[in-house]
């Protein structure tokens, strides 16, 4: 380009960014021309670094994405990657080196929109933004689980995505190649105050075993692998699930019913039992302390002398040890249903609730008889034993040992010379040392060691069967139906 002789500067115009221009300078005046002035120029982007182009997203989750852009031809020191959540406004900038063309955005929102922007840098200078927006993917529901499961229907309930979505889809099906029936009509028959029956009709394809859960308001789930249900809370509403296991396959089905009333739905005793029309022995629930106290499992003799008997000790077969220490014959050991003793722990806040009499069943080679006294409490210190009033056919063995401490094998708070338990092999309120022994060994007819009523068999006769129980003085037994 030619300039005026008057001029000392020229803009050169329609360069290209990026490019290294070479510039010579000469005079000229006439056809002569003087030595040229030279100089190098790199072109630059007018308004700064050259901007990156082809901004792109992918791999895009409910919160994390990557994205990417191609970088300039033209030097550059770095990138500013910049990402704005649409609804909250609080822009996050991260810088990256020259050589980076993606960068991984984490811990996004979900299902929210973020406008991205990125600009080159070439020292302190910045090109041009180029941005775009993305939105991230709704997360999903969870704790997805079905409940109130019937033959054939079920309902669904889960967790709701954090993103706003217009709606769920929700796709079921049976399992491929799989029967997908399970157990119908349950129902619960026989309803009694503390028992029920529940019957269903079984699958087509037979289950492995079935697991049926129950439940009433205010109770933990109890899962029992049986039909029979017992120990039930009388007047009280309860669910029931059953399930048919089959491999992972466990269709269930499940219904409700309520349970009779009872005069006495928390009896503190075997009498209050009897009184709610149970007439047949066996385990029993009892609420010493009423509802709100601990209950405790007894053993009710219904059918004896009018019913209403707590049996506390019973001998029939020599299948538990009785030649124990202290702390077992304190806690209580055996299998109420056979062999036991109760516990003196047990025994003594039992006897002395209410005036208590005693029943002393035994019996023999066909032979059965019995002694009942009129008074009867285990005190709390020793456990020292309070008996009186005999009245039966066995003669009286016991009043010898009134106002005697338990002592054990390994304890006798009332030592003396010859240590009872050691030479008669039980736990028993000894004098010196005993009428009767009836926690002694099973079966040994020598040595007094025995199971032991003086006034009966006398000392050389282990007998095979004792019951011990009690009962309140004041019950009058009600009438037999």
């Amino acid at each position: 380009m030619t300039v005026g002789p008057g001029e000392s500067s020229a803009l050169i115009q329609r360069l290209e960014a990026g490019r290294v221009y070479d510039i010579i300078l000469v005079a000229e005046k006439g056809l002569s021309r003087s030595q040229p002035a030279t100089t190098q120029l790199s072109c630059c982007h007018p308004a700064g670094p050259e901007p990156p182009t082809n901004i792109a997203f992918s791999k895009v989750t409910e919160n994390s994405l990557t994205v990417s852009w191609t970088k300039p031809r033209s030097r550059v020191s770095g990138f500013k990657v910049t990402y704005t959540h649409a609804d909250e406004g609080e822009p996050v900038s991260v810088t990256l080196d020259s050589g980076d063309s993606s960068l991984d955005l984490s811990r996004l929102s979900p299902g929210s929109t973020y406008e991205v922007t990125i600009i080159s840098t070439l020292g302190l200078d910045e090109s041009d933004p180029i941005r775009d927006s993305v939105m991230t993917l709704p997360d999903p529901p969870t704790d997805l689980r079905a409940i109130n499961v019937t033959d054939s229907t079920a309902l669904l309930l889960w967790r709701p995505a954090l993103a706003a979505v217009n709606k769920y889809a929700i796709v079921y099906g049976s399992e491929t190649g799989r029967d997908a029936d399970g157990p119908r009509d349950l129902l619960a028959t026989n309803v009694t105050p503390r028992t029920a029956v529940l019957s269903w009709k079984p699958p087509s394809k037979p289950a492995q075993r079935y697991l049926l859960t129950y439940q009433t308001q205010g109770q933990e789930i109890k899962v029992i692998p049986s039909y029979n249900l017992t120990r039930l809370h009388p007047g009280s509403l309860y669910s029931v699930q059953l399930i048919a296991i089959r491999g992972q396959h466990r269709p269930s089905i499940s219904t409700t019913f309520t349970t009779g009333i009872l005069k006495y739905p928390y009896p503190t005793d075997c009498t209050q039992e009897l009184l709610n029309s149970i007439r047949t022995s066996g385990e029993v629930e009892i609420f010493p302390q009423g509802k709100l106290g601990t209950p405790m499992v007894v053993y009710c003799d219904m059918e004896t002398d009018g019913g209403g008997w707590m049996v506390f000790q019973r001998r029939k077969d020599g299948s538990e040890d009785f030649f124990r220490g202290w702390k077992d014959y304190v806690k209580g050991f055996g299998n109420l249903n056979g062999e036991f003793w109760f516990g003196l722990e047990k025994l003594h806040n039992l006897s002395t609730m209410a005036k208590m009499i005693l029943r002393v069943d035994l019996r023999d080679g066909g032979e059965s008889v019995f002694a009942k006294y009129s008074t009867f409490e285990v005190a709390k210190k020793y456990y020292r034993l309070k008996v009186g009033g005999y009245s039966g056919t066995a003669g009286d063995s016991l009043s010898y040992h009134n106002n005697q401490v338990f002592s054990t094998k390994d304890r006798n708070p009332a030592p003396s010379i010859t240590s009872c338990a050691m030479s008669y092999r039980g736990g028993w309120w000894y004098m010196n040392c005993h009428e009767a022994n009836l926690n002694g060994l099973y079966g040994i007819d020598v040595k007094h060691q025995g199971i032991i009523w003086t006034s009966w068999k006398g000392k050389d006769h282990s007998i095979q069967f004792t019951e011990m129980k009690m009962r309140p003085a004041d019950f009058r037994p009600p009438p037999k139906k």
